[in-house]
C-alpha cells in the first residue's frame, strides 16, 4: 500500500479509499469491430499498394498513382492494428484512485499529469457493460467535462466508495 500511495500526491487529511485500472484485454479490444474493419482495409490497401509498385517498376503506370493506396494503407493501419498496439501501450499508463475528497486519474501515455475531480462536484454516472463484472463508467461532474473510467472489473467496489464519499462531501 505504501508504493501505491506514492503514486498519488494526497493531501495530509486525505485517505485513499480505492484504486484500480482498466482490465487489459477489455481496454485493448474495446473497439474490436473498428480494429477488425481497419485491419481488413489495411490488408486490402497493402495488396493494392504492392500491385501498384509492381506496375510502377514495370513502367506501366506513373508513380504518382501510388499515393492513394499508400495513404489508405497508413490510415487503415492506425484505425486497425495500430489502434490495438497504441491501446495496449496506453493501458500501462492508466491508473485511477478515489479518496475521501477527490477522484484522481493518470491516463496519459507521454504526459503523466494527474486529472483531479472534487467529489463535492460529482453529480451522477452512466455505465456501459462489457460483461457481468466489467463496466465502463462515465462520471459527470459540475463545471467539468465528463470523464470515463474504462473497463473496470467489479465496479460495485468503486461505486460503493464513490457514493459514500460523494455523500460525505455534500454534507461538509
Amino acid at each position: 500500500m505504501e508504493h501505491s500511495q506514492s503514486l498519488w500526491a494526497l493531501n495530509d487529511d486525505e485517505t485513499l479509499l480505492w484504486q484500480g485500472r482498466p482490465a487489459p484485454r477489455c481496454y485493448t479490444f474495446r473497439h474490436w469491430l473498428q480494429a477488425l474493419i481497419g485491419t481488413v482495409i489495411f490488408f486490402a490497401s497493402s495488396f493494392w499498394l504492392m500491385v501498384g509498385m509492381q506496375l510502377v517498376k514495370a513502367g506501366e503506370v506513373p508513380s504518382i498513382l501510388l499515393i492513394a493506396p499508400l495513404l489508405l494503407a497508413v490510415a487503415a493501419f492506425f484505425v486497425g492494428p495500430g489502434q490495438l498496439i497504441f491501446a495496449r501501450l496506453r493501458w500501462e499508463k492508466i491508473f485511477y484512485a478515489l479518496t475521501d475528497q477527490r477522484l484522481l486519474i493518470k491516463n496519459r501515455l507521454f504526459d503523466q499529469k494527474t486529472l483531479v475531480f472534487d467529489l463535492a462536484d460529482y453529480k451522477q454516472y452512466k455505465q456501459k457493460k462489457y460483461g457481468k463484472q466489467l463496466v465502463s463508467l462515465r462520471l459527470i461532474f459540475r463545471n467539468k467535462p465528463a470523464i470515463v473510467l474504462e473497463c473496470l472489473e467489479h465496479p460495485e467496489l468503486f461505486l460503493q466508495q464513490l457514493k459514500g464519499s460523494a455523500a460525505g462531501a455534500d454534507s461538509v
